[in-house]
């Protein structure tokens, strides 16, 4: 027998099936927050390469960088070394190959882009990516996010990383005043919350599914959604106001947190007080070429655009033929002036016969050729 919970796994994968036949990022998006996310890796597969508009066509391109040399090549080898323990017990042979895929990824990454600096726990984001898809996707996927949502912890120094921190007390003292008090009576500073921004959580569960239901939401919102979710991890009152209690919380993050329950309570944070409003109140501002400043990112507008073409072929329609009556009117007008008589009556008429034939023809091909666009872009 199914229990509750499957029939409602069940019903959100049929949702989710549904939506990657039609035009889905937008409608993605929402599943992301309500119950379950995208359910299990099968479904995560589909979607996360969609979420972030990863190309398809990059394999040359991973296969002829991957065992290129770049300077951080000896750390990511010890890095990926320590990596996997967790989610892969028992396991030793998907271990090994999963760590080997994992640094050909990482490589082909930091080869190809010599701007991007590693940083430790870059692996751990790798990692999650890795386990839930395979390995071309992994690399896209990673990537993708290298160059605009974790971009700011692949520059030279972490400064910017450290302004990010640094927005999270004043984000506290919006949200609720007494745990604001709390932290701040603890002694405990925002340099607790790194390894939860700069890894997206990934390295804060012993089991990859909560993990990875935390990637179904950071894909698909703001790339400060991992810091708005540090400020609603709240059971912080009921420990002991002591700076070594407050710390080991955050070091062991409970592994029941409502995982649910605090992305809905993360996303109404991030409308309720969004990331410029933050800046603004806390008097941080942000680099102007960080993703926190730049998001939405360029290529997440560009189906809209495509939606758009319809109305921009339709409005050209009307202004072709606007101009063309524009013209007949200014004729008729001209031929008025010249004469009020029958004889400039018929004038018009036989003018306007002579001009009627080429006007409709040149018009009926012109709606030809903006309908062949529209079909061409949108499909009908």
């Amino acid at each position: 027998m199914f229990s509750d919970i499957d029939r409602k796994k069940a019903n959100k994968v049929r949702t989710i099936t549904s939506i990657l036949q039609k035009t889905p990022v937008d409608a993605l998006r929402k599943c992301a927050v309500t119950e379950f996310g995208f359910v299990n890796n099968i479904q995560r597969s589909a979607v996360w390469p969609i979420l972030i508009d990863v190309d398809k066509q990059d394999e040359k391109r991973y296969h002829r960088n991957m065992d290129r040399e770049h300077r951080d090549i000896d750390q990511v080898a010890k890095d990926v070394d320590r990596s996997m323990w967790r989610f892969t017990r028992g396991k030793s042979k998907l271990r090994n190959t999963k760590r080997e895929e994992l640094t050909r990824i990482i490589n082909a990454i930091l080869a190809s882009h010599p701007q991007l600096h590693y940083f430790q726990g870059y692996h751990e984001i790798g990692s999650i990516l890795l386990l839930v898809t395979n390995e071309p996707t992994s690399f896209r996927l990673l990537e993708r996010l290298s160059l605009n949502h974790i971009s700011d912890c692949m520059k030279p120094s972490f400064a910017e990383v450290s302004k990010i921190l640094n927005l999270l007390f004043p984000l506290l003292l919006l949200m609720d005043k007494d745990v604001y008090r709390f932290l701040i009576d603890s002694n405990v500073q925002p340099m607790f919350a790194i390894s939860w921004i700069i890894t997206w959580f990934s390295h804060n569960f012993e089991e990859l599914e909560p993990t990875a239901r935390l990637f179904d939401y950071f894909l698909s919102t703001h790339p400060l959604a991992p810091l708005y979710f540090s400020a609603v991890v709240d059971d912080l009152l009921k420990l002991p106001c002591a700076y070594d209690t407050v710390h080991n919380y955050f070091t062991n993050l409970p592994e029941e947190l409502p995982l649910d329950h605090l992305i809905k309570q993360t996303q109404s944070l991030l409308v309720k007080i969004p990331p410029k409003k933050l800046q603004d109140e806390a008097k941080i501002q942000l680099d102007k070429d960080s993703p926190m400043t730049n998001y939405p990112f360029s290529w997440m507008t560009k189906g809209k655009s495509q939606l758009q073409k319809p109305t921009i072929f339709k409005l050209s329609f009307f202004l072709v033929f606007g101009t063309i009556c524009i013209l007949s009117l200014s004729v008729f007008i001209q031929l008025m002036k010249q004469s009020n008589s029958a004889i400039a009556y018929g004038d018009l008429t036989n003018y306007l016969k002579s001009i009627n034939q080429p006007i409709f023809k040149h018009a009926s091909s012109l709606y030809s050729g903006l309908r062949s666009l529209v079909k061409h872009y949108i499909g009908y």
